[in-house]
């Protein structure tokens, strides 16, 4: 079973085939997370790339004032995390969370003030061999009345996607809500997907080398290209293969989404959700500087 095919002209007038995945065989399952707290040891300060002391602040909890369309640089925190985290404290359950859970997805607080206020899961970021969360954007009276320890609930779809024409491309945490705002278009050998930029591979720093199925991965400080970068953006990494471990791959492209802000430390920056990935020749960037999911999924 596949999705109907959309028929739409593309900015050349020409008339386009959008590529078709598997939505009809795709699960809708519930997962659950609680609104988190932040939270720090008992030495609050890390080390920055030029070996000054500062205090991590932006993971975890809410975030009133950093929202997806916004700048991901020049906070003074580390990896900012907009809107609201959310997390199980059983462990098991926050992995399923973290796996099942898509960009796109429809998620409704189920409790405290804020009950009934339904949000968007914007990206999932994961600090290695600490927090695995995964974001919401909620509107700004939500905002006010959501806290920490308040149980969210998403409705998980989009885990086992699959590009029917191209089963060479991997998906991750990718929405069929997403795809379809995306539009991603059917070309001959590959898919063409719009991105906002296409980086070199020594952007990726840290979460290189674990499993694809849940890393975020930071694009580190340093690497020429990610000025003017937004939180929602959608980008590519050229030479860089995601499809079951991440890591350099001569010709493979990966495509994430821009979840978090940037970091002061070395071998971290702004972490990016994995999306697609594909081997040469199977996927296609094509810029647009309004690739972002804030207008995508129209967040406002």
């Amino acid at each position: 079973m596949c999705a109907t095919i959309w028929i739409f002209p593309n900015e050349r007038g020409r008339v386009s085939e959008a590529a078709r995945i598997n939505e009809g065989e795709l699960l809708v399952t519930a997962v659950v997370g609680d609104v988190t707290s932040p939270s720090m040891a008992a030495n609050p300060y890390e080390v920055d790339a030029d070996g000054r002391p500062v205090v991590p602040v932006g993971m975890g909890g809410v975030c009133y004032n950093v929202k997806v369309g916004m700048s991901a640089l020049g906070w003074a925190g580390d990896q900012v995390e907009p809107g609201v985290s959310i997390a199980n404290a059983v462990a098991p359950a926050n992995e399923a969370l973290n796996v099942f859970a898509c960009v796109g997805n429809r998620a409704v607080v189920r409790s405290g003030d804020a009950a009934g206020v339904e949000g968007v899961v914007v990206g999932k970021h994961e600090v290695f061999m600490g927090a695995k969360h995964v974001l919401v954007h909620l509107d700004d009276g939500a905002l006010e009345r959501v806290v920490p320890g308040d149980r969210v609930l998403v409705r998980a779809n989009g885990r086992g996607m699959r590009v029917a024409e191209r089963p060479q491309i991997a998906c991750h945490s990718l929405s069929p809500k997403l795809w379809r705002a995306w539009a991603p278009e059917l070309r001959v050998g590959s898919v063409a997907v719009r991105v906002t930029r296409v980086l070199p591979p020594e952007v990726m720093g840290m979460g290189s080398g674990r499993v694809s199925a849940v890393t975020s991965v930071a694009l580190q400080r340093g690497v020429d290209g990610l000025e003017g970068l937004r939180l929602g953006d959608l980008v590519a990494v050229s030479d860089w293969d995601a499809t079951y471990y991440t890591g350099y791959r001569s010709g493979a492209l990966t495509i994430g989404v821009v979840a978090c802000g940037d970091s002061p430390l070395l071998g971290n920056g702004p972490g990016m959700t994995l999306l697609l990935s594909a081997p040469a020749g199977f996927l296609d960037a094509e810029l647009d500087p309004d690739a972002n999911i804030a207008g995508l999924l129209e967040l406002g």
